[in-house]
Parts: C-alpha cells; sequence; structure tokens
C-alpha cells in the first residue's frame, strides 16, 4: 500500500523508547496560532508518548494559522465556517494515517491535545472517530453540535478531560458548561474542571492536565 503524503507542517518530539510502536499526544494549537504554541511544552509531557504538533492549514498572517475561519454574521456574532471545520476534520485524519506509518505509532494509542479551536476539533475527532482517537484533552474549548455527527447525548464510552477559565472572554465558560455535562450524563470518564482564569492554561490547569494523562495510559 503507497504511503500517504504528509498535508499539514508539524512539529515532533519522539518518545524516549523507539524499541516498539509508542503512543502518541496530537497537539492541536487555537486559532490565530501555530505549530510552537502548545509544543513548548512538550518537554512536560510524560516521555513515553510520540509528541506531535499540528499546524492549522489555513494562513491568516505570517505565523499565524487556524482550523477554520470565523466570520461575523450581519449582526455581528460570530459563526463558523462549518465546511472549513470538516475538511479540517478529515485533513488530521488523513495526517494522523501518514504520522502513524512514517514514526510507528500504536493506532490504539494515539490521544488529542488541543487549545480553544483546535479543542473544538479534538472534541469532533474524539467523537465522532473514537476507534481513530483514545483520548481526549480538550482546554478552553468547547462541543459544537453543528460539527457533529450525531447529537451530543448518543456518544458513549468517551475519555476526557476538559478544562475552561471562569473569566475566558474568547470563549465564555457557559459554551462548554452548556455541552459537556450533557456528555458526562453517559460517560463517567470524562473530567471537567474549571480555573479562575481567563483564556489560557494556569499553572493548576496543566498539572491537572498532566496528572489525568498520567492516571488514564
Amino acid at each position: 500500500m503507497a504511503k500517504t503524503s504528509s498535508e499539514l507542517d508539524y512539529l515532533i518530539r519522539p518518545a524516549r523508547s523507539q524499541s516498539k510502536k509508542t503512543a502518541a499526544l496530537i497537539l492541536l494549537h487555537g486559532y490565530g496560532s501555530n505549530k510552537e504554541d502548545l509544543f513548548s511544552f512538550e518537554h512536560l509531557l510524560p516521555k513515553e508518548y510520540t509528541v506531535i504538533a499540528l499546524e492549522a492549514p489555513l494562513t491568516l498572517m505570517p505565523g499565524s494559522f487556524a482550523w477554520y475561519e470565523l466570520r461575523l454574521s450581519e449582526s455581528m456574532e460570530k459563526w463558523t465556517d462549518v465546511d472549513q471545520a470538516k475538511a479540517s476534520i478529515q485533513r488530521i485524519r488523513k495526517q494522523l494515517r501518514y504520522l502513524i506509518e512514517t514514526y510507528d505509532l500504536e493506532p490504539s494509542k494515539i490521544s488529542l491535545i488541543g487549545f480553544s479551536q483546535g479543542a473544538i476539533l479534538s472534541w469532533c475527532l474524539g467523537l465522532d472517530y473514537p476507534k481513530e482517537f483514545q483520548k481526549i484533552i480538550a482546554l478552553s474549548g468547547y462541543i459544537h453540535s453543528d460539527l457533529l455527527q450525531q447529537p451530543i447525548a448518543n456518544y458513549k464510552n468517551i475519555r476526557a478531560f476538559a478544562s475552561h477559565g471562569t473569566k475566558d472572554p474568547v470563549l465564555p465558560i457557559e459554551l462548554p458548561i452548556r455541552t459537556v455535562p450533557e456528555l458526562q450524563k453517559n460517560n463517567p470518564l470524562v473530567t471537567f474542571k474549571t480555573y479562575e482564569s481567563e483564556h489560557t492554561i494556569n499553572q493548576s490547569n496543566f498539572i491537572d492536565m498532566l496528572d489525568w494523562i498520567n492516571q488514564h495510559q
């Protein structure tokens, strides 16, 4: 079978041991950021994982990328370009197949860490393609129902860690509060934590995320 080509730029930190297939953490940055953002803390992530930071395909300006555009309606409300978002979801899945083949990753142990727009897509990928993604770590994002294939209540056997700042001015805390608890009703392994912070990952959040990763190998 021909090897799938790489479509998205990325940075990679190999796992400590290359003697066998390794688990992987796939990092998805937020709107207007780039692959170097979340990769800046790769040295703090467990060494048994291969860490790969993907870069979104849409260029906003030099060094600034997005998974999909945010447009303004006539009432000046933001709305998601659903077609672009769904296209990015499929590009990430295609990229994953390339990464598994190229770096000898264990297909059953691929997890996602997404921030903001990257967290929104992490939810979509993990919920709709659970055989491809073992765990979801969604930081400062929410479950975007318009991008899902089913109602939130239909998803089962999901393992996820979600976090959000109570003072977030970019994606208000009301967004995950409306969606994540609905998922938790049928998924006891979904953790949702809030922090007195804005649109960022504070120290307490980061420590809790690391603890959760280590507890859910």
